[in-house]
């Protein structure tokens, strides 16, 4: 014989359980969609053992040579404005790296052959400010001088 009350609670779990899983599928659909007016865009392409930033509205490419007895990157950084949603496009020519900027929570695998793209947001900074950019998958003997940094500007 059925119990009534059995089978209450077992309409009430399953409601439950396809409650979540309608609303977990909404959400990992959307989660990963870009924003739709991202202000900057910036292709980030790793190579043993620097970072190539690369700004397609004006054409120009930066090469980052960080020094770590100083530590200062020079040669080029990767420059946004405060308060910017930057979309970065990153790939890699040689081995897998990993683009990392700790401080903003950002972190993005740089595969050869492979686009990764990633919108994200830069907090209403001051001018000046620096963010650490550091490769944090071992790519080679000179793996801890791949750092840059990410400049407000």
């Amino acid at each position: 014989m059925v119990n009534k009350l059995e089978v209450t609670w077992t309409l009430i779990v399953v409601g439950l359980i396809a409650g979540v899983a309608v609303y977990s599928t909404f959400l990992l659909y959307n989660i990963d969609s870009p924003s739709t007016k991202p202000t900057e865009y910036v292709d980030v392409i790793g190579h043993q053992w620097y970072w190539e930033f690369c700004y397609p509205q004006n054409g120009t490419c930066w090469n980052t040579t960080y020094d770590a007895t100083t530590n200062t990157a020079t040669g080029g950084a990767m420059w946004v404005e405060p308060d910017a949603e930057v979309q970065i496009n990153v790939t890699s020519t040689d081995v897998i790296h990993s683009f990392n900027i700790p401080a903003l929570g950002i972190r993005l695998d740089a595969i050869p052959g492979r686009n990764n793209s990633l919108v994200f947001g830069i907090p209403d900074a001051s001018a000046g400010t620096q963010y650490l950019v550091q490769c944090t998958e071992f790519c080679g003997e000179f793996h801890g001088t791949m750092r840059a940094f990410v400049v407000v500007v």
